[in-house]
């Protein structure tokens, strides 16, 4: 009777090992980019894989606050980089102007911001402009009649404007690191729990299989 009672007993103690064991990863903690509460894009106007006639401006929403000293944004077409100045933050959401008129054509949103809890989003939103830009008609010019023999010399000039840079300046990020729990701990807690039940088990058999002269 004794060593069946024993045998429950271990087995019960293996049972809650196992246990333990299974369910010890997850009280770990995940990795910063896997956690469902961080932040991330709820929406973005012009949306994502869609066609609009033509755009002056990216709007960039998000579910939680943005850290505005931390924010990058880019957008690119097909005649190349098309913001205007640096995007703005208000609250969740991010503005990024654009430069009109925009090319038809597919038009890429690369965005990398921080959260004020300090997780870095980074991701891609594209779509695509269907208004073509309007270009200048040439006009008509009237003939104007200008004496033969004294042609006008013209002066030849050289002075190329540069363009200004239309690149977001990238700034520093902070590093979101969040102290983790491995899962080792729980699994050497389970070990723990284990060995000391398998060893109150075992004084409890021997106890029970003492004669009765010695146990007085």
């Amino acid at each position: 009777m004794q060593s069946r009672r024993f045998a429950t007993v271990v087995t019960l103690v293996i049972v809650v090992a196992f246990f333990l064991v299974a369910i010890a990863p997850a009280f770990a903690s995940p990795a910063p980019g896997t956690l469902p509460f961080h932040a991330r894009l709820v929406s973005s106007e012009p949306a994502d894989r869609t066609s609009v006639e033509t755009a002056d401006r990216v709007v960039l929403t998000f579910n939680e606050s943005i850290n505005p000293d931390f924010v990058a944004v880019r957008v690119s077409g097909p005649v190349g980089a098309e913001v205007d100045g640096a995007p703005s933050v208000e609250g969740a959401t991010v503005t990024q102007p654009l430069a009109a008129p925009l090319a038809a054509g597919e038009h890429t949103v690369t965005y990398r911001v921080v959260s004020n809890d300090g997780h870095p989003i980074s991701g891609t939103v594209t779509f695509t402009s269907t208004a073509v830009a309007a270009t200048a008609s040439p006009t008509a010019s009237t003939p104007t009649s200008t004496p033969e023999a004294s042609p006008t010399p013209t002066v030849p000039t050289a002075s190329a404007t540069p363009m200004p840079s239309d690149s977001p300046t990238t700034t520093p990020e902070p590093v979101a690191d969040e102290a983790g729990t491995s899962p080792w701990v729980g699994v050497g807690i389970a070990v723990g729990v284990a060995a000391l039940a398998a060893a109150l088990g075992l004084v409890w058999h021997r106890r029970r299989n003492r004669p009765d002269d010695l146990r007085d």
